[in-house]
């Protein structure tokens, strides 16, 4: 299990302030014990993304080969955001240097 760690103090972080975190787009994220400023890597935010299409993409497929009424979808869709956002938090990766504007 990946447990972000500030790339300062070396300590871990709590499930609930990585899944706070995780939360966040873009910016910084603040290490709870040091207060040292960090950025998602771009790996992070790959695997994000490959997570929200796979989500997406399994949604679409069961809704199809199933069949399923407005309701019972919109029940899986919930379901599967609840996922999604409690794998979110074990993809973090922690960088000093924000990687969105540099090109």
């Amino acid at each position: 299990m990946n447990k972000v760690r500030c790339k300062a103090c070396g300590r871990g972080w709590t499930f609930g302030k990585a899944l706070l975190s995780s939360m966040k787009v873009g910016g910084k994220k603040e290490c709870p014990h040091c207060g040292e400023e960090h950025y998602s890597t771009k790996r992070s935010y790959q695997h994000s993304g490959l997570l929200a299409v796979s989500a997406f993409f399994v949604f679409m497929f069961l809704i199809e080969t199933f069949q399923m009424r407005l309701t019972s979808a919109l029940f899986f869709a919930v379901f599967l955001l609840l996922i999604v956002l409690f794998v979110q938090p074990l993809m973090i990766h922690l960088s000093d240097e924000e990687v969105l504007h540099t090109e």
